[in-house]
């Protein structure tokens, strides 16, 4: 039978519990037994094992245990694929063909003029039904790619599409029931055996901390190994050796991995930025529930221009990685605390990892003098540019060109700079406890925003004010209140643009924009006036 006859005889099976949302939402569980299949799984692979790796096998198992289940018939024989050699008397089960059972009954030499030799079987069915099959048949044939083809053809998804449509809570699942079993040791989403590791003693961290603080900077893996003196050359070092240190000093509070996806660079805690691992209060929201079907069509397009980390991705402007450069608008937070926003529009620039802050370097594109960054991902900033702003006397407002080079471990951060002048800026000033604006002529020689730029001579008064406002839990609405007038007396119309607003909010408390254009749109004393400009009539207020 030709491979196009016999997948005409296949048929669609009633869906199985496997093939189904709620059993992997639900339904699922790791069972011991699973946790013996992980423990040959990794045996067999002589390395940690990825769990990706293992959450597809387990998917696998659990899809082939409802088959035995359902198919006892199956304990009755062998499983016939085309490759496979079998004898006469044999028992084979087809899949294929709504799993019948057959016996092989004879077996006879076969040849193809484009496949060459190979075996026929004959197959009792009973009732006279014997039918001719290909063995020993080692070409490309759908039912000789086993359960994934075959499941193909039934309809039904493969174990990795399972995984891939369930991977959040079936690998929440597998992770939970491996961080209580002391016989499995994790570093990164992968896993091994304990007892498998290298031995590793306490001499071997102090000279892991002595090479990196030597190195006046991260070590990779294989080059930390070297120095440790494990192996007496390079080409000996194994997997399990790199598994084992990595392991090993993952769980030290010394050591701080700081390698983006795909690489391990160690490196020393004690020596490492303390914002790289607990984000500044100034970058801290404390909420951002906002809906824009409640913003007219100014605040909505205004929402996706500002570079706000805090920004939900549906509502930011959208991403073009292929770029090789981007602009964005510094604002006052993260010209405070030296930082910048990871948003759609730069991620794609940043090296970054799942598991921890990612050391790279900044290229300063007037000087080309490097000097070091650190993405922190899992809070969308990236940290260490506070020097760089100074040095360059950037106001809140500046435009930051970030450009891509060769490496993708180096990044070029830049500004259009001009020709130095005094120009008029809005420069906030701490007056009785309250945040005053009025404009001043300063020294600006760079492009900025001129909806966003503020300026502000005495950080330190500001940060205490800001300091105050967090402690009194002073409300949005009232800051709003108090602030909105303060900017308006600066423009003969009395009316303030929406980003002026947003960048003048976050003086003194961290807010993305959504939020406050979410106040805007909620109360009758802010009145829009078009074009994102809005003016505030004190006796509407709620």
């Amino acid at each position: 039978m030709t491979p196009t006859n016999q997948l005409k005889e296949l048929s669609i099976l009633n869906q199985r519990k496997t093939q189904t949302a709620e059993y992997w939402q639900k339904q699922f569980q790791v069972t011991s037994q699973d946790i013996e299949a992980i423990y040959q799984q990794i045996i067999e692979q002589n390395q940690a094992v990825k769990l990706e790796d293992i959450a597809v096998a387990l998917v696998q198992r659990h899809c082939d245990a409802e088959e035995l289940a359902s198919r006892s018939e199956l304990q009755e024989g062998k499983l016939y694929e085309p490759k496979g050699s079998f004898a006469v008397d044999e028992t084979l089960i087809f899949p294929a063909l709504e799993y019948a059972v057959g016996k092989v009954t004879a077996s006879r030499p076969g040849r193809h003029p484009d496949f060459g030799s190979f075996n026929v079987i004959t197959v009792d069915f009973g009732s006279g039904d014997n039918r001719e099959f290909a063995a020993n048949f080692t070409h490309d044939h759908p039912l000789n790619a086993g359960s994934q083809i075959l499941a193909s053809v039934e309809g039904l998804k493969s174990p990795e599409e399972l995984y891939s449509a369930y991977r959040e809570v079936i690998s929440k699942k597998i992770k939970s029931s491996l961080s209580r079993n002391d016989d499995l040791v994790e570093f990164h989403d992968t896993y091994f055996l304990r007892a498998g590791l290298n031995e590793f003693h306490e001499g071997l961290f102090n000279i892991a901390d002595a090479a990196i603080d030597i190195n006046q900077g991260p070590l990779a893996i294989d080059d930390l190994i070297e120095q440790m003196g494990m192996f007496s050359n390079a080409d000996e070092i194994t997997d399990v050796a790199r598994f084992t240190v990595n392991y090993h000093l993952a769980n030290d509070e010394r050591f701080i991995d700081v390698g983006p996806s795909g690489q391990v660079a160690w490196y020393l805690e004690r020596i490492e930025p303390p914002e790289v691992t607990h984000p500044p209060r100034r970058l801290q929201v404390s909420q951002n529930d906002y809906d824009p079907a409640a913003f007219d069509e100014d605040l909505y397009t205004l929402l996706a221009e500002i570079d706000d980390e805090v920004t939900r991705p549906e509502d930011a402007a959208p991403a073009d990685p292929t770029a090789k450069k981007t602009t964005l608008v510094l604002n006052y937070p993260h010209w405070r605390v030296g930082t910048l926003p990871i948003t759609p529009k730069t991620r794609s620039f940043f090296p970054t990892s799942n598991y921890n802050p990612v050391l790279f370097e900044f290229i300063d594109g007037r000087t080309g003098d490097t000097f070091p960054g650190w993405t922190v991902s899992e809070h969308n900033y990236v940290f260490g540019l506070e020097e760089w702003y100074q040095k360059n006397k950037l106001p809140v407002g500046a435009y930051i060109i970030l450009k891509r080079t060769n490496s993708p471990m180096q990044i070029v951060v830049d500004f259009e700079a001009t020709r130095t002048q005094r120009d008029w800026v809005r420069m906030a000033k701490v007056v009785n406890h309250k945040l005053t604006f009025q404009m001043n002529p300063s020294p600006i020689g760079c492009k900025y925003d001129d909806l966003m730029i503020i300026g502000d001579a005495t950080p330190e008064d500001t940060d205490k004010l800001w300091v105050t406002a967090e402690e009194r839990h002073r409300s949005l609405f009232q800051l709003l209140c108090d602030i909105f007038p303060e900017l308006s007396k600066l423009n003969p119309q009395s009316t303030v643009h929406a980003k002026t607003l947003y960048s003048a909010v976050n003086v003194v408390k961290r807010v993305s924009p959504g939020v406050i254009f979410q106040e805007l749109a909620s109360h009758r004393c802010f009145i829009p006036m078009n074009h994102g400009y809005w003016t505030y009539d004190p006796t509407l207020r709620d």
